[in-house]
């Protein structure tokens, strides 16, 4: 095919949308238009039709939904680099950075290195990347079409026989369906987003949870262990009693009892330290055997909080109830495009029929091609189907409307029992570190020299010992059990609630500088 026929097709379609008649970019330099055509002087109803249609679409297709999706890829570009991920190229390919975490890392540590190595965060923003790209899919307009016809048997015209016809044709659908397809997709997009956030806050809660419970390992067995040399000392004495026949053989094998059962319960910890850390380990995206020290300690946080207030916060900044909230605008949406169903979709069309010149005669215009345009029109004349179109998305409408208010019916109460243990654990810490513990450590003094004396029972002193154990135990587990209950309800409120003043540990916000 000579290069003239592509160039005819792009310059019968410009002149279709009455546009300049410039060459295009795709052909090549030498394929001017034909001066017949380039001084045509008709003109065609449609010449002002097509243009304004064409306008109306583009001024349908701008709004709010553009302006949603740059903030979005503005928002999806930052994440990226807060988890290591250098591009979108890169993004796909997986690549992160490869941090390493020291052999005693803080808390602060810990969250910085989950957010950039958490397997579960990756996929929730990959899954935000992929519902964002289907905004541009879900706006665009479909293919054109390209037609080729040729004539078999020429038709003869006073100009000369027609050998060939090429058309261009583009199907543009009803306005409303492509703004409603548009914002469905750009609620979509919002969706995954608040799942991404809802994911990393949830992250950020196991991992405090996790190091909170491994911390909480490490000190029961510092306290068994003191416990133990307390009773091995003891132990001692009995038997240097016993030679000198001061203690009783019955004291001294119960204390050898009360030892056996303590080095038990320190056997059984020991043993559970490689499953908590392993543990801890898979939920930073690290191997299940890759070693950390036990944590010396956990940030104090208690700040004073109030439920209504934090009722308030989930209601307004909890991420899985904005998603929840934007899967009811996404099947509202679909409502719309359902409807939008019962309108027609039109197609433009413009070509040419390439005419040979006569050689018999001359006459005026003689093998000029004509130039064509059209239009096409749906006939949305299956009715019972669209209605069953429009059901549907209203059956999913209120299905999601139901599903939002189930979720936040569910988030109120997770919230109020959070709530619960926080204040519970923080009067119990109260409790058991300021008055039980100190009190109980007197009575074990007094109940040692009472028993030196020979004023009170051996089981007496074991019984205060044992007590001593267990508060002090309580004490740390209402500590860890405070942290735990406080991440909790940031997870449900939405956001930070640790006050700055108390060295609190906040969600990370993760730049390169600290990569």
């Amino acid at each position: 095919m000579s290069v003239r026929y592509p160039a005819r097709l792009w310059t019968a379609f410009c002149s279709a949308l009455r546009a300049p008649a410039r060459h295009c970019e795709c052909l090549p330099a030498t394929a001017h238009v034909p001066a017949r055509v380039r001084g045509q002087k008709e003109e065609h109803p449609l010449h002002k039709l097509l243009p304004t249609a064409v306008l109306l679409l583009a001024g349908s297709l701008a709004g709010c939904a553009f302006q949603q999706e740059g903030a979005l890829r503005d928002q999806l570009g930052r994440e990226a680099a807060a988890l290591g991920l250098e591009d979108r190229a890169s993004a796909s390919e997986g690549r992160v950075v490869t941090d390493t975490l020291t052999g005693d890392p803080s808390l602060q540590d810990c969250l910085t290195y989950a957010a950039l190595h958490s397997p579960r965060l990756r996929k929730a923003f990959y899954e935000w990347q992929a519902a964002l790209e289907k905004t541009p899919q879900a706006r665009s307009l479909p293919d054109p079409k390209f037609s080729y016809t040729h004539y078999v048997r020429e038709v003869e015209t006073r100009v000369g026989p027609q050998k060939n016809r090429f058309a261009l044709m583009q199907m543009i659908p009803w306005p409303e369906k492509i703004t409603s397809r548009t914002d469905m997709a750009v609620r979509q997009a919002l969706t995954a987003k608040y799942l991404y956030e809802a994911e990393k806050l949830h992250l950020f809660h196991r991992v405090r949870q996790t190091y909170a419970e491994y911390y909480y390992l490490g000190r029961s067995l510092d306290i068994l262990r003191d416990s133990m040399t307390l009773l091995e000392n003891l132990e001692e004495s009995l038997r240097t009693g016993y030679k000198a026949d001061i203690a009783k053989d019955s004291d001294l094998n119960r204390m050898q009892v009360e030892l056996g059962k303590l080095a038990d319960r320190l056997e059984s910890l020991a043993a559970l330290r490689p499953a908590r850390l392993a543990r801890l380990n898979s939920i930073l995206g690290r191997k299940p055997t890759a070693p950390m020290d036990l944590p010396e300690s956990l940030p104090v946080e208690e700040p004073q909080l109030e439920e209504a207030e934090l009722l308030e916060r989930l209601t307004a900044d909890n991420p899985g109830l904005r998603a929840a909230r934007e899967k009811v605008r996404a099947s509202l949406a679909g409502e719309r495009l359902a409807r939008a169903d019962y309108f027609p979709d039109f197609g433009l069309s413009a070509g040419f029929i390439e005419t040979d010149r006569r050689v018999d005669a001359n006459p005026e215009d003689n093998g000029k091609d004509p130039v064509l345009v059209g239009v096409e029109v749906s006939l949305p004349l299956w009715r019972s189907k669209y209605a069953a179109g429009v059901r549907e998305a209203q059956a999913r409408r209120q299905a999601s409307e139901a599903a939002l208010e189930e979720k936040a019916d569910n988030l109120a109460a997770d919230l109020r029992l959070a709530f619960y243990k926080y204040e519970d654990a923080g009067r119990k810490q109260n409790l058991f570190a300021k008055t039980l513990v100190p009190k109980a450590e007197q009575v074990l003094e007094s109940a040692r020299s009472s028993y030196t004396a020979g004023q009170a029972a051996f089981a007496d002193l074991i019984e205060t010992e044992r007590d001593l154990i267990e508060l002090r135990l309580l004490a740390e587990r209402a500590r860890v059990d405070r942290l735990i209950g406080l991440s909790e309800l940031e997870m449900l409120a939405g956001r930070a609630l640790r006050e700055e003043s108390e060295g609190a540990q906040e969600a990370p916000h993760i730049t390169k500088g600290e990569r």
